[in-house]
């Protein structure tokens, strides 16, 4: 039973990359004559699989945007003493910041 479970949970997870609902995918393996409470099982867990993995890679953008922020907020008061590139600083490194963590949102949400 376990290998046929493996061997449907790779089946789903390719179906889901490349572009099939989850509807799609139920009908499909349904019409082939596996069980109902079977695929119902597997495609839940390879799309909790797929948003665990989004959900990892968001947060690890939104802690980068964070970083660049802070980054760019420490050069900013550096540059601003020595009368640097200071609007280079303050609105380039931050908007990057800002994008970056709202990207992770993205992926996140």
């Amino acid at each position: 039973m376990t290998t046929q479970h493996d061997t449907l949970n790779s089946y789903v997870s390719s179906l889901l990359e490349s572009g099939q609902g989850r509807e799609e995918i139920e009908t499909h393996l349904l019409g082939k004559g596996h069980e109902e409470g079977l695929v119902k099982e597997v495609v839940g867990e390879a799309i909790q699989q797929r948003y665990a993995v989004r959900r990892g890679q968001g947060l690890n953008l939104v802690l980068s945007g964070a970083v660049i922020c802070f980054l760019s907020f420490l050069l900013t008061i550096t540059s601003s003493f020595s009368h640097g590139s200071f609007p280079y600083v303050l609105y380039g490194l931050t908007s990057v910041g800002i994008a970056t963590a709202f990207i992770g949102l993205m992926k996140v949400f």
